[in-house]
């Protein structure tokens, strides 16, 4: 009778190896990791090259720094801003319905809050970062999901959000 390969003991039942562990560790997949060269346990269908996130981490820094992904990567963000759904549009593909209203008392309906901001800043006191920190507090509050809620900024009020 031949040993188990994997410790070198006496087969049992299993004709493979000695025990239910040995027969386990026998039919894994190991592989070798591309930068450290550690062994590592990951499903054949599995694209894991690495062993470990600081292997992962350096791996990507290598293929950054060789430009593998240059050209695909410098195209996707020649295509960004002219997309309908990731462009600086109203159909972006997050943007939201939100009904608004000015210090003034005068509403607003807008589709896309963050280009309605950009596109009349001169209508709001601060900055258009501190516009929509404002009107996102506001609408956690409405969530209920602040402790303190903002029920305005600067004057301005939140009357409605959908994510239609």
């Amino acid at each position: 009778m031949s040993p188990c390969p994997v410790c070198g003991g006496p087969l049992g039942r299993n004709k493979n190896a000695c025990s239910h562990a040995c027969n386990s560790i026998l039919r894994s997949n190991v592989k070798s990791c591309i930068i450290c060269g550690e062994s590592f346990q990951a499903p054949p269908s599995s694209e894991k090259v690495t062993c470990s996130p600081s292997c992962s981490t350096e791996n990507r820094r290598q293929i950054a720094a060789a430009g593998i992904n240059t050209p695909a990567i410098q195209k996707a963000h020649e295509q960004l801003p002219h997309s309908p759904l990731t462009g600086q549009f109203e159909t972006h593909m997050h943007a939201k319905t939100w009904v608004i209203q000015s210090p003034t008392g005068e509403v607003y309906r807008c589709r896309n809050l963050k280009l309605w901001l950009r596109e009349n800043e001169d209508l709001l006191d601060g900055t258009v970062k501190q516009a929509w920190d404002g009107f996102a507090k506001m609408k956690a509050s409405q969530l209920g999901r602040r402790k303190r809620p903002l029920n305005q900024w600067k004057g301005w009020r939140l009357l409605e959000f959908s994510d239609e």
